[in-house]
């Protein structure tokens, strides 16, 4: 079984919250913040994180016809780059992310292993 999710969000709406970090610490994991805000735009990075997190549930909601939570998600980047999904499930992730000053989009793929 397989679930797939995609999102679209507006960069703006994380350029008007970057200080408020009760909004912040609902949605991201302290790594995920911590990487957003050493980048020089944070709000695109975030932004792209989200969407990925909008994407991961809508995949999840997809394949198990529950809910998950912002928390329970964690979008990282290897050496490389690549980002990397991370969930508490015995789920094969893949994930894509794309931002420009914007937008931000994502597309997860999530395969049960169960």
């Amino acid at each position: 079984m397989i679930g797939i999710g995609t999102d679209i969000e507006k960069v703006n709406r994380f350029e008007s919250n970057l200080d408020n970090k009760s909004f912040l610490n609902k949605i991201f994991t302290d790594n995920e913040l911590d990487y957003c805000f050493k980048k020089s735009k944070p709000a695109e990075h975030l932004t792209a994180r989200f969407a990925g997190k909008e994407a991961t549930i809508k995949a999840y909601y997809s394949l198990f016809d529950k809910f998950i939570k912002y928390q329970d998600i964690e979008i990282m980047n290897d050496k490389n780059g690549k980002p990397i999904l991370y969930l508490n499930k015995n789920i094969d992730c893949e994930i894509s992310l794309s931002h420009t000053s914007d937008n931000a989009v994502a597309f997860v793929h999530l395969e049960n292993n169960e």
